[in-house]
């Protein structure tokens, strides 16, 4: 169903509402296999990581009053 049908409120034949369920779901699918649990861990640990780093170094540039050296 393209654009002017929806704005002309053209009726959509069973054919096309059927295909176009079947794209929808396989896009669906496939937009979930994109990213494997893998990546998905990798990318965490990285962030964890990343964030642990800046910890460390705005600890380092910390006075014993919690103040910043600026």
């Amino acid at each position: 169903m393209g654009i002017f049908d929806r704005l002309f409120h053209r009726p959509q034949h069973a054919s096309e509402a059927q295909e176009a369920a079947q794209r929808a779901a396989l896009a669906h699918d496939e937009a979930a296999d994109a990213y494997s649990n893998e990546v998905e861990r990798t990318r965490d640990q990285q962030e964890r990581l990343a964030q642990e780093e800046a910890d460390r170094r705005a600890a380092e540039n910390m006075t014993s009053e919690g103040d910043p050296w600026g």
